[in-house]
């Protein structure tokens, strides 16, 4: 079965059903119709079935295949055998999920989920997606391709979260859950060299320190020499674009159980990246460049750029018998500095700094004999912050320089409940759930130095202060087929709060920007098939946007506005498979369609729909992967993984030349585990990304000259990995 055979234009349904007859074609079975959103990379247990993961979409642990959402799970050993600690490395690894690094700087992922996200990250603007850490909510963009220790699980929710995540969930929401401690004594040490001098190292250590009192710590460092040299001699301290000078991650995590019922969960994170900013290469007009760079000489040369960001959270679980009150108190700060430099064309230096402190309470339980699940709580969120950016022509004559400083507030009350009538054998659910959000923001801006603009701006100061609020609802049916095929229909709403763009113009800053909203119906099915060596899950979706928040440059092309510019509809469908195919052989395979069009797109009164394109929305992505474990041998197991992803060209923003091509990509890694080491075992595995070496782009821009980032070549690799 070929990836590459599939074609845009097909008519959805036959394309969705073609991948899935391919599928089971390969494990013998006759083919089937299924639906809905479900998991990346089923692996197949040690008796031959597809793993079960427990997930949290819904504040409860349950099932990922009896949670009626479009969620890809990574489990402990898929996030280990895909390499993922970040956003970033979900590239090319979920359905309907495309990013790219922003323009501005490199931890900034432009998100991107069933073709809704953001193009431009501000400490005033807030991203479609939700990021969330162990349920904190991640206020900021800012830092989110560092890594993050000890991960357990990463869940992705496909379509508007509003209801039980709040605001700013109109794409979707990202769950990272870290690792809690437990009553046993564990250790783990993890090394790896790889390309572009490569090398990394993590350890983790769990330890019961009372039969009540458990603690967990772990940290993981990596280095590299990026694969575009910076030739720039003459300047000081210069680092090679895409380095990564030195990039950290602390985790240290203590729990404690006074009581039976009663859990109390502390955990401190800190990530920290020195790093080389992106390659801008020009690929359109007299200077392009034909194929891919690996170095250069810009004469202004690359500076490096630091983040940080760390976080306290406090879990407390009370268990009163049918419920559980939960209450997650939080607080996370943020300090970033980022020198960019675009092309030669333009340099500019990003400082930001943030902190927030949320907190929230939940009851979630049962009651009326389990016929009704329920979760509920109140949530607040408070965040100050600063933005200052600076940025210069070539000879540095021209210069625009800014300072931002904001406050916001969130409160919000939220409910859910889930109904089993006594009707249909028991096999049928209603949902009804209801969010009410009130926002506060407040902002001024300070134009420190403008000499492009038609009027001089130095010294002007322009304050926005805005409140906005949401009522959120949400309702879902869910039909139990049979035991293992359930159906589902719903109707979502989300919300994205309004603000202020940093980058403004002093008519739009003071004024603001609306609140951006989002109705969404889908329906779909979850189904484990021929005893669960078989899943098949498919949705399908149709997004309405309105008050749509889009960024739209400005002359000269320092500033951007970002606007309530009109509407948008996106529709689509999404099919994830997973096949027990033999003895130790698995076979996972996912596509996405996507067809996101505006209705309406008004800017200083012109309709400019029939001009712009949606940005980060390829028409397609598909992903397959192959796993097989060898028969035991007499030194360990051998287990060989190969995967192979696939999109249809994208716009990279809203403006019609700025379209990068579609691309291929394969990855593979082949592990020697349970390797006898003294009390623990040892397993080595060798890997490759990017195996076939293609040269693709991750975004265009239009910076005066078609310009654009590309993926990194191939890289090869080993790790070496101790546990007991």
């Amino acid at each position: 079965m070929r990836i590459s055979s599939f074609r845009p234009g097909e008519p959805v349904l036959r394309t969705a059903a073609a991948l899935a007859s391919g599928v089971l074609a390969l494990s013998g079975v006759p083919a089937l119709a299924e639906e809905t959103g479900g998991q990346a990379a089923g692996q197949a247990s040690s008796v031959g079935t597809i793993e079960e993961i427990i997930v949290t979409a819904q504040k409860r642990e349950e099932s990922l295949q009896e949670t009626p959402i479009a969620i890809t799970a990574f489990s402990t050993r898929e996030l280990e055998t895909q390499r993922v600690t970040n956003v970033m490395d979900l590239l090319n690894k979920v359905p309907s999920l495309n990013l790219a690094p922003f323009a501005g700087t490199r931890v900034v992922p432009n998100l991107f989920i069933r073709g809704m996200g953001n193009l431009n990250t501000q400490t005033t603007k807030d991203m479609a997606t939700g990021i969330y850490i162990d349920g904190v909510p991640v206020g900021r963009g800012i830092g989110l391709a560092a890594d993050i220790a000890d991960l357990e699980r990463v869940e992705v929710l496909r379509g508007p979260q509003g209801t039980l995540w709040g605001r700013n969930t109109t794409a979707g929401a990202i769950n990272f859950i870290t690792q809690k401690p437990d009553d046993r004594l564990s250790f783990g040490a993890q090394l790896t060299a790889g390309s572009w001098d490569l090398r990394s190292g993590r350890v983790k250590l769990n330890v019961p320190l009372t039969d009540k009192l458990f603690a967990r710590a772990s940290y993981m460092r990596t280095q590299n020499d990026g694969w575009v040299d910076n030739l720039n001699t003459t300047l000081p301290n210069q680092i090679n674009f895409n380095e990564d000078r030195r990039k950290e991650a602390l985790k240290v995590a203590l729990r404690y159980e006074p009581l039976e019922h009663l859990t109390v969960d502390y955990g401190y994170d800190s990530s920290k990246m020195i790093f080389g900013n992106h390659f801008y290469q020009v690929v359109d007009g007299p200077t392009a460049v034909a194929g891919r760079q690996e170095s250069a000489n810009r004469v202004r040369g690359l500076y490096p750029s630091n983040t940080e960001v760390s976080g306290h959270n406090l879990t407390v679980a009370w268990d009163v018998g049918g419920a559980t009150l939960k209450s997650i108190s939080a607080y996370r700060e943020l300090d970033s500095q980022t020198n960019m430099n675009y092309i030669d064309a333009f340099t500019q230096d990003n400082v930001q700094a943030q902190h927030q402190f949320s907190e929230e309470l939940q009851l979630i339980g049962n009651a009326l004999h389990d016929r009704i699940k329920y979760a509920t709580g109140l949530f607040y969120f408070d965040e100050a912050s600063h933005e200052q950016l600076a940025s210069r022509f070539a000879g540095g004559a021209a210069v625009d320089e800014f300072l931002v400083t904001a406050q916001s507030t969130s409160k919000a009350i939220y409910g859910q409940a889930t109904w089993t009538p006594p009707v249909l054998s028991d096999r049928l659910d209603l949902t009804l759930g209801m969010r009410y959000t009130e926002d506060t923001r407040k902002a001024t801006k300070t134009y420190l130095r403008t000499d492009l603009s038609p009027a001089v701006l130095r010294g002007t100061v322009v304050v926005g202060d805005r409140d906005f609020s949401s009522f959120n609802p949400a309702v879902t049916v869910d039909y139990a087929f049979a035991d293992n095929i359930r159906g589902y229909a719903k109707y979502t709403t989300g919300y994205r709060a309004g603000g202020f763009s940093t980058q403004s113009t002093p008519a739009y800053f003071g004024a603001g920007f609306e609140p951006e909203d989002v109705k969404a119906l889908e329906v779909g099915v979850k189904s484990d098939l021929l005893e669960k060596r078989l899943r098949v899950n498919l949705a399908a979706f149709r997004n309405k946007y309105t008050d749509l928040q889009v960024d739209q440059a400005r002359t000269p092309p320092f500033f951007a506005d970002t606007l309530n510019a009109g509407s948008a509809t996106i529709k689509g469908v999404e099919l994830e498979t997973a096949a027990v195919l033999a003895r130790g052989l698995t076979a996972n395979l996912f596509y996405s369609w996507l067809d996101g069009e505006y209705q309406s797109y008004v800017d200083n009164g012109v309709e400019l729909a029939a001009v712009r394109h949606m940005p980060n929305a390829p028409r397609y992505q598909a992903g397959a992967g192959l796993e097989y474990a060898f028969p035991h041998t007499a030194i360990g197991n051998f287990v060989l993984n190969v995967d192979y992803r696939k999109q249809a060209e994208f716009y990279a923003g809203p403006i019609a030349n700025t379209l990068s091509p579609g691309y291929d990509v394969w990855n593979a890694r082949l592990q020697l585990a349970d390797i006898p080491a003294g009390v623990g075992s040892l397993r080595v595995a060798l890997w490759g990304k990017n195996l076939s070496d293609e040269v693709y782009r991750l975004s265009t821009t239009n910076l005066g000259l078609i310009s654009a980032q590309f993926g990194p070549p191939r890289s090869v690799g080993v790790d070496m990995i101790y546990e007991f």
